[in-house]
């Protein structure tokens, strides 16, 4: 592998969707300014959505709590599931649309 290649591990967000929708906040409420996002922009993004997701639970002592029995697997159902999901997509784009908000218009790209 050369030095030079990127090895990400799995992300948690459709980079070409987050492009996508953040170009198209920047067309309708920031005048288009910024038709480009940068690598480092969806790197943030990825970052802050990660830092949500482990807020969850980080709230939660539980240290004082038993564990489960050894045949349990899973104490959601699926529609907790797609309940979650819709809601994280929904804390994504948030996150998004506030960054390019919040974007000095120097240039542009989103960075």
């Amino acid at each position: 592998m050369n030095e030079d290649t990127i090895q990400r591990t799995q992300s948690v967000i459709n980079r070409s969707a987050v492009k996508k929708y953040a170009l198209k906040v920047s067309a309708e409420k920031r005048a288009g300014k910024f038709t480009r996002v940068s690598d480092d922009f969806l790197v943030q993004v990825e970052a802050d959505l990660e830092a949500a997701i482990r807020q969850l639970s980080s709230t939660v002592d539980t240290s004082e709590m038993a564990k489960p029995a050894e045949d349990v697997d899973w104490f959601i159902t699926g529609q907790a599931v797609k309940n979650a999901e819709g809601r994280l997509n929904e804390l994504a784009r948030i996150i998004v649309h506030r960054k390019v908000m919040k974007h000095p218009t120097l240039g542009c790209t989103l960075k």
